[in-house]
């Protein structure tokens, strides 16, 4: 398992003060997230001109966040920032040495990150043609978000994935559009009415411990197996389609045949 967890921030006009809360809430979430996994954290800024900081690191959030650029990527949040995704890595597939494997993960314009196991990535990558340069299963499905123009032809391919995921990404080029995928992995977003932001984690504790107590948090309806559009402009007015896949496979070994399934937290 991994942790997903960021902020998802709604046009406004923010004072610094308010940009400040803002990042101590993200990285609270991050450290209680490094619970899911302590082989690799790291993040990506994302702002509306296409720009992105990212920085990732073999070890635990709690090691990430005393490092100079992490501190340095903080302190780039502005009102020109519209998300920050992060991630802590337990490592299934791929050396945490090798920084490629570590996420969030860019694959060409697209920036995202994901939780679960990819089981048949590797036959994908080859149906589909898709650059690999990682070990890991989670590059597939930002390539596969990166190649294919539409939402409909991507979900129509995801439709071919077995294992189990949930992810968060954008594009470069089209910054002011997050997409969420709640699969068959946990995922909470809760939205914030003063700071007009989605905060999201992989699990609800962390968000109860950090913003729970807050009267201004609405929690999100995200129901499984569904892709959420996001629109920067209101955060509160997404859109969900249903995505199909197989969480389940069957693997042949010298026992005879295996359910392999990626239903863990």
């Amino acid at each position: 398992m991994c942790g997903l967890t960021g902020v998802i921030l709604q046009t406004k006009r923010r004072r610094k003060t308010e940009l400040e809360e803002i990042g101590r809430v993200f990285t609270e979430l991050l450290l209680l997230n490094q619970a899911r996994g302590k082989d690799a954290a790291g993040l990506a800024m994302i702002r509306r001109d296409g720009t992105y900081s990212l920085c990732k690191r073999p070890g635990p959030a709690a090691k990430l966040v005393l490092e100079d650029k992490y501190a340095e990527i903080m302190g780039r949040l502005d009102n020109g920032t519209t998300c920050i995704l992060g991630h802590t890595r337990w490592k299934t597939r791929g050396t945490e040495a090798n920084s490629l494997n570590n996420q969030p993960i860019r694959a060409g314009a697209v920036i995202g990150t994901h939780n679960g196991t990819i089981l048949n990535a590797d036959r994908l990558f080859k149906r589909y043609r898709l650059r690999r340069t990682a070990e890991t299963d989670s590059e597939f499905i930002f390539r596969l978000a990166d190649k294919k123009e539409s939402i409909e032809d991507f979900t129509a391919c995801v439709s071919d994935v077995r294992g189990g995921m949930s992810a968060v990404f954008t594009r470069t080029s089209a910054t002011d559009t997050v997409l969420v995928i709640k699969g068959n992995k946990p995922l909470t977003l809760w939205y914030h009415k003063d700071f007009r932001t989605v905060f999201y984690s992989s699990e609800e504790w962390p968000l109860t411990r950090v913003i729970g107590g807050s009267q201004d948090v609405i929690p999100l309806e995200v129901a499984p197996y569904t892709l959420s559009v996001f629109n920067i402009a209101d955060l509160l007015d997404f859109r969900q389609c249903d995505l199909y896949f197989k969480g389940k496979m069957r693997s042949y070994s010298s026992w005879g045949y295996d359910i392999f399934s990626s239903m863990e937290p």
